[in-house]
C-alpha cells in the first residue's frame, strides 16, 4: 500500500505557487487568481497616490515632493512584474508528472534556497525554486529512489 501523504513546498510565496509530492507524482500549483488580486489592490493604491500627488503638486512639504511620486513608481513597477510572470505562473499551474517522465534533475543549491529544474521526456522544463529545509531534501530522497538522474550545480 502506497503512503497518500502529500508534501508541499511552498515557492515564490508572493504567487502562492507551491510543488506537491508524494510516491507516485510531482505537481506544481499556483493560485492565479492572486496575480489579479495583486494587481486591483496595487492598481487601487498607484491610483489613490497618484491623486494625492496630483491634489499636492504645488506643496513644498517633503513628504509630498517625494514620497507620492515613490510610492506611484513603486505600485506601477511591481503590477509590471505581476503582468510579466503571469503567463510562466499560468503555465506551470496543474502541472502533474511521474518521475518515469523525468529524464533528469538539476539542482543548484545557494545559502538559504534551492532550484530544481525537472527536465521531462517530452523536452519541456519545469522550474522551481524554494527555501533548503527538510522538505528539501525529503524530495531529493523521493528523487533519488526514484531513480532519477540528478545533477547538481
Amino acid at each position: 500500500m502506497k503512503n497518500t501523504l502529500i508534501t508541499s513546498l511552498k515557492g515564490r510565496s508572493v504567487f502562492g505557487g507551491e510543488l506537491l509530492f508524494d510516491d507516485c507524482k510531482i505537481s506544481f500549483r499556483n493560485d492565479t487568481g492572486l496575480f489579479w488580486l495583486n494587481i486591483v489592490v496595487f492598481g487601487f493604491l498607484c491610483l489613490t497616490n497618484a491623486l494625492s500627488w496630483h491634489s499636492h503638486y504645488n506643496s513644498t512639504d517633503l513628504f509630498d515632493q517625494i514620497i507620492y511620486p515613490l510610492s506611484v513608481f513603486i505600485c506601477i513597477f511591481y503590477i509590471m512584474i505581476t503582468i510579466i510572470k503571469y503567463p510562466t505562473a499560468k503555465k506551470m499551474n496543474n502541472v502533474e508528472f511521474k518521475p518515469e517522465n523525468l529524464k533528469s534533475v538539476c539542482i543548484t543549491k545557494t545559502y538559504f534556497s534551492i532550484n530544481f529544474t525537472f527536465k521531462l521526456q517530452n523536452s519541456t522544463q519545469q522550474k522551481f525554486k524554494c527555501k533548503q529545509d527538510w522538505k528539501t531534501d525529503k524530495l531529493i530522497a523521493f528523487l533519488k529512489k526514484s531513480e532519477v538522474e540528478l545533477m547538481y550545480e
